[in-house]
């Protein structure tokens, strides 16, 4: 059974957050969602819940008992002891199909955007990807969704006509939030005989030692930009980024140029980050990339253009050349 095209009397007064899990437990993207989630809810006077997917998924109830949900729901199986899409999508969707949550959302990661697409397929419904803001339709009760369009250039807000309206969402564009008083979540747990046996076994995992992760975890992020004039001018921002102990990151431009991977990426394309102190070298400050760290607490700006937009926005700005003032303050910090 799958929702009915205008059926929102067919879905439930709920919103679901896929919780992401990682090694160390779930992961901070899906607090931020639930925080978002709670907003939504008020808007609508519904109820949030979380989904918990894994080997032993139930060893991560107590986490949830004070970030505003009201239900978890629990598919555990031998087969998503390691990250499954196909069996974790099974199992969400056969939940979903008898609960009929009116929005879904998870987080836009490696394991969001491969999971969140087959559940939709499963369900017969939309979804709307790398989302930035979710806002409630006060006269429709929808979801709005709103995500970059045509290369970052334009901002799209759409609306899905099918439920449940499900949403991928960038990591750290929302906040985690204050936490809530604690209370003991309704527990339902999936059937082990309602979820999908693989028809691929995953052998082993390991974690990617990759810019992305460390970017959106650094207290410190240099980020280099098409200033910068070429790979050389990228490796001495790498190496202020180094002498901080910070992460190094990139603007759209100094990746499209081919300088440094996607994985640097800061922006509306790429990462949102929220660091300590975030220094710029040879970024003018475009809006898209502006608003992947716009939060950031501290802003150093280096440029030599006086006019760039950037400077609007930093707590510091020095105007020079970045071959200049970099080794500089690279002498005087090691």
């Amino acid at each position: 059974m799958k929702y009915s095209l205008n059926g929102a009397e067919s879905a439930s007064n709920e919103i679901w957050v896929i919780a992401e899990t990682g090694l160390k437990g779930p992961e901070l993207s899906t607090f931020e969602l639930i925080a978002k989630a709670n907003e939504l809810a008020q808007a609508k006077s519904s109820r949030v819940a979380t989904v918990l997917c894994g080997k032993n998924p139930a060893k991560y109830i107590d986490e949830f008992q004070t970030c505003g949900v009201s239900k978890i729901y629990i598919a555990e199986s031998q087969d998503m002891e390691f990250f499954h899409d196909e069996v974790e999508a099974s199992a969400i969707a056969s939940l979903a199909e008898e609960y009929k949550p009116s929005i879904i959302l998870g987080a836009a990661t490696v394991r969001g955007r491969s999971l969140l697409p087959r559940i939709a397929v499963l369900l017969g419904t939309g979804l709307t990807a790398d989302c930035t803001v979710l806002e409630i339709d006060n006269s429709t009760g929808r979801l709005l969704q709103t995500r970059p369009a045509f290369g970052g250039n334009l901002l799209a807000t759409i609306i899905c006509d099918r439920f449940p309206q499900m949403s991928t969402v960038r990591p750290h564009v929302f906040h985690k939030g204050a936490e809530k008083p604690s209370s003991t979540p309704e527990i339902i747990r999936l059937p082990v005989s309602s979820i999908k046996k693989p028809v691929k076994k995953v052998l082993s995992f390991k974690k990617a030692e990759g810019e992305g992760s460390s970017l959106t975890e650094a207290k410190i992020i240099v980020a280099a930009g098409l200033g910068c004039g070429g790979p050389e001018g990228i490796k001495l921002a790498g190496k202020l980024a180094e002498v901080l102990g910070g992460a190094l990151g990139a603007s759209r431009s100094a990746v499209d140029s081919g300088w440094i991977e996607y994985s640097h990426q800061i922006g509306q394309t790429g990462i949102t980050v929220h660091p300590e102190i975030y220094i710029t070298c040879g970024i003018s400050g475009a809006i898209q990339h502006l608003v992947g760290m716009q939060d950031s607490k501290y802003i150093i700006s280096i440029n030599k253009d006086p006019e760039a937009p950037v400077f609007a926005v930093s707590d510091v700005a020095i105007c020079g050349d970045i071959h200049t003032i970099i080794p500089a303050l690279i002498k005087e910090l090691a």
